[in-house]
């Protein structure tokens, strides 16, 4: 796995851990929930989908690296 990879997949741990955090902060329960329902709401919101990006970005990432070796021995990649 290449730092690229690794760093995505913090990157995309660390999304994940805010989002709890923030579930954890504003439960249903509390007393400005209603209050701030609609801002968190939509922070978890454009939270999951930079996961989403990210795990696209990862896919591409983890494909070129795979295809770069071999695209590179058969010459595939050179310029015509």
């Amino acid at each position: 796995m290449d730092d690229d990879t690794q760093e995505l997949i913090a990157i995309q741990q660390e999304l994940s851990g805010i989002s709890s955090r923030l579930r954890k902060i504003f439960p249903s329960t509390h007393p400005q929930f209603d209050s701030v329902f609609e801002d968190v709401g939509a922070a978890g919101y454009y939270i999951r989908e930079a996961g989403y990006r990210l795990e696209s970005v990862l896919m591409t990432v983890q494909g070129d690296s795979a295809g770069s070796t071999s695209d590179a021995e058969s010459g595939e990649n050179e310029i015509e």
